[in-house]
């Protein structure tokens, strides 16, 4: 929770601070220059810095030392072009795709700016463009950006580890999903597709470990996607451990509690499994986590010691745990494989490692081996509220082990 609250106040001061660079931004564009010359000035001759890079003069050139101060009609045009913009990406997205749109824009630009400096600063002299060039760039560069982004977060790519054991039981192939965050990329009318992929892959097992919905996960799209899992048909079947988003913050708003979601997930034969363990023929053991939001959930130490030793040793134990935060005691329990989700594989560039730096987490996305002891983290199927990523991508992640 204190990484969350941390970055909605880091997000909202560089929302602000995103909103004012880009609107004195569009100021240096040369249409405003046009709408300004035709109405303050009235076509009359002014002295101003125009070009390419910040208003700066050509190499040799003294700067105007007569350069009018931005009128209130500048701003006032910049601020509305932001206003409209914004109000069509939110129309087009939600508020909060938006303003990630925003902060995205800002720091795309300021490297433009950056970029051209940097021409000037090795004498390469582009002040002849009669355009605003970083302006250009960065406008740009964010629509190409965003698109990219938007295609590896709102589409489901397949993502394949194969792992080796010692242990004498049978392979297996494991499905595993986080995130899905019901009611963003993923919802009743995108998961039938996916659980075609699933089915496709010929799973023997489905593991779905953490934040199957969100506060926002209405009741009817929670029943609807429940039904559609309940048409996977493998050989061990779905199991659901819980994530920290899953039970919600009051329960109520969404039109369901979490009695209510954990009967819909049995109703729709996907097992649940909270601090509590299933034994598949003798062969490999489920062990099922409940979320570390939970204050008293069980060590993972206190859950192992209630399996026959003599059984931990000869099956290949699989926990699901939605957050990576407890490595160093799962490996020191010394189970075989530990699934997690949670951190959306960092979800964007270069604040992917965030949850690592701070101490949220152990690892972000993909494979370590910690001792005997696997783990994978997925960057899930789907994320909360935004259908963007970059540095990573919406996956389903299969696991083959022999």
């Amino acid at each position: 929770m204190t990484m969350w609250i941390i970055i909605l106040i880091v997000a909202l001061i560089g929302i602000i601070a995103a909103l004012w660079y880009i609107i004195n931004r569009i100021t240096k564009f040369r249409f405003i220059d046009y709408i300004e010359d035709r109405t303050i000035y009235k076509n009359k001759p002014r002295t101003t810095g125009k070009g390419a890079d910040f208003g700066l003069p050509k190499k040799g050139e003294e700067k105007p030392k007569n350069k009018p101060k931005k009128s209130w009609l500048r701003r006032l045009i910049a601020f509305l072009i932001v206003l409209v913009v914004v109000i069509i990406l939110i129309l087009c997205f939600s508020v909060v795709e938006a303003l990630v749109i925003v902060l995205h824009a800002a720091v795309i630009w300021l490297l433009c700016e950056l970029i051209v400096l940097i021409l000037r600063a090795f004498n390469i002299d582009i002040a002849h463009i009669k355009a605003y060039l970083a302006g250009i760039l960065a406008v740009t560069g964010t629509v190409v950006y965003m698109i990219v982004a938007y295609i590896l977060g709102s589409n489901v790519y397949i993502t394949n580890y194969e792992l080796e054991t010692n242990k004498n039981v049978e392979p297996l192939r494991i499905v595993q999903i986080a995130d899905s965050h019901l009611g963003v990329s993923i919802n009743k009318d995108t998961l039938p597709k996916e659980v075609e992929k699933i089915k496709s892959l010929n799973p023997d097992i489905v593991l779905i470990t953490g934040d199957y919905v969100d506060d926002d996960s209405y009741i009817d799209e929670l029943e609807a996607c429940t039904k559609e899992l309940s048409t996977i048909n493998c050989k061990y079947g779905v199991y659901y451990s819980f994530g920290n988003h899953d039970k919600g913050l009051t329960g109520k708003n969404r039109g369901y509690d979490t009695e209510k979601l954990v009967e819909t997930l049995k109703s729709n034969n996907v097992k649940v499994l909270e601090d509590e363990i299933v034994n598949l023929d003798n062969e490999y053991l489920i062990i099922g986590r409940a979320d570390a939001s939970k204050k008293d959930r069980q060590p993972i130490s206190q859950l192992v010691s209630t399996i026959d030793p003599n059984t931990f040793n000869s099956e290949y134990s699989i926990v699901m745990d939605h957050q990576p935060n407890d490595y160093d005691n799962e490996a020191k329990a010394n189970v075989d494989l530990v699934l997690s989700g949670h951190t959306h594989g960092g979800q964007f560039l270069p604040i992917n490692n965030i949850g690592v730096i701070i101490g949220a987490n152990d690892y972000t996305y993909g494979y370590k081996k910690i001792n005997n002891t696997d783990f994978i983290v997925t960057s899930g199927i789907s994320s909360w509220a935004i259908r963007f990523k970059t540095g990573t991508k919406s996956e389903i992640v299969v696991i083959d082990v022999k």
